[in-house]
């Protein structure tokens, strides 16, 4: 029984092994059946005389014959293979190599019966031979190295033992007697091990190929995987396409902050500050993204956030207004459900046009926001402590937004340090 092993779902170069040997076993059925058209046309269209030289036509149909066996053999085959295909399952190397040794039988099956049988000693100069060779050259979709080599081993051994015992033991009606010297044909047999080489040394180029481009393809993915745990996979994406260029967006910025954090990672040990900072942060980038916001920094104490940027949205001020209501629900349960303690906090929120970009210098560059969205977003959650508030937002953001059955109250005009004229404030009335 072949062995096989069962990997779930296989690696990208298990599987590619896998389908390859479906191709070379799909390949090998057609191949077949071209052969057993040709051999019906040269049948009937050939010289008499060469049909005669071959043994007449009780050869062709035993020929025949075989070549039908060989092509229901390699459909079972195929359709082993595809099981596995489906199954997400490979097969070993011992499949391959007794897989090898059967086809390779098959041609030696078919001069034997016509040495040994019907005393056809000049079989061995028939084209039953190119069996051997297509045998081999398919051997490069093993992917394998020494099982090319074991496919030409067999094929010369077989064949050189059918020469030798061809000429040791056969009688050979005069009609069939070879043209050639004995020796040429063990020559052949040298030959097919030549190819077998070469046709082994391809298969391994081959193979160490697919398997750098597996790699290569690997280290891309996890280095994207590394890369998107530091920025968003949006602003990824946009620095992959962009290549960090600058761009202008009309966007709204958010600045989320947790009160008296420092309070608390002084009265805590380190793990229960970690502990306390993923419990609370981990939601709310969830929330900023399920609301097609990207997380541009975490602050330790809290998060940056634009909605708009790097990837343009029409509606960047509603997306951020519903996520900051969300991040109000989802602290109140997570408080409620005692997974952190009562936490105060505030959330600041700006809209207008921002400049987008990649900055720094050739050894160090990040994604980053600039504009008078992200100073004023600043402030404002600076000035939530001010009016007791979680939520602040701007009249610009106030102007896009659709609140539906929230209410906002105007808190009045504040002068925001950098800012040359005053901003009106708003908030949810609670």
């Amino acid at each position: 029984m072949f062995r096989y092993r069962n990997l779930g779902l296989l690696e990208s170069i298990d599987l590619e092994t896998v389908k390859s040997e479906y191709q070379r076993s799909y390949l090998m059925v057609s191949i077949l059946l071209a052969g057993v058209a040709i051999v019906i046309v040269n049948f009937f269209i050939i010289d008499i005389s060469v049909a005669q030289f071959y043994g007449g036509a009780q050869v062709y149909f035993f020929t025949i014959l075989w070549l039908l066996i060989m092509v229901a053999y390699e459909a079972i085959i195929l359709q082993f293979l595809k099981r596995k295909l489906k199954a997400q399952q490979t097969v070993s190397d011992s499949f391959k190599m007794i897989h090898s040794f059967i086809e390779v039988t098959f041609p030696s099956l078919i001069l034997v019966q016509m040495v040994f049988g019907y005393e056809m000693l000049a079989i061995i100069e028939s084209p039953i031979l190119a069996i051997y060779y297509v045998f081999i050259i398919l051997s490069i979709l093993h992917l394998e190295f020494s099982i090319s080599i074991f496919t030409g081993a067999i094929a010369a051994i077989q064949f050189g033992l059918i020469v030798y015992f061809g000429f040791e033991y056969v009688t050979p009606q005069a009609a069939y007697i070879p043209t050639s010297p004995e020796n040429s044909y063990y020559i052949r047999g040298i030959l097919l091990v030549l190819s077998s080489a070469a046709a082994g040394f391809v298969a391994r180029e081959l193979k160490n190929r697919i398997q750098s481009s597996f790699d290569s393809n690997k280290a891309k993915d996890e280095l994207a995987n590394l890369f998107n745990q530091q920025v968003s996979r949006e602003v990824s994406q946009s620095l992959i396409k962009d290549k960090g260029a600058t761009k202008r967006l009309e966007a709204t910025v958010m600045f989320l902050d947790i009160r008296n954090f420092t309070e608390f990672a002084d009265t805590h040990t380190s793990d229960e500050v970690i502990d306390y900072q993923n419990k609370f942060l981990s939601p709310i980038i969830g929330i900023i993204n399920q609301h097609q916001g990207v997380v541009l920094q975490i602050l330790g104490d809290g998060v940056m956030a634009c909605f708009g940027s790097p990837v343009e949205n029409a509606l960047h001020a509603d997306m951020a207004f519903q996520a900051s209501l969300a991040i109000r629900k989802k602290v109140e349960q997570l408080i409620a459900d005692g997974e952190i303690p009562v936490t105060k906090y505030g959330i600041g929120m700006h809209s207008g046009e921002i400049v987008s970009g990649n900055i720094g210098n050739e050894n160090r560059k990040q994604f980053s926001i600039s504009g008078s969205p992200v100073i004023i977003a600043s402030r404002l959650e600076q000035l939530t402590k001010k009016y007791r508030s979680d939520i602040l937002l701007s009249e610009a953001v106030y102007g896009l937004i659709q609140p539906g059955k929230i209410k906002l109250n105007c808190l009045g005009e504040e002068p925001l340090k950098g800012i040359g004229k005053p901003v009106k404030v708003y908030a949810i009335a609670d």
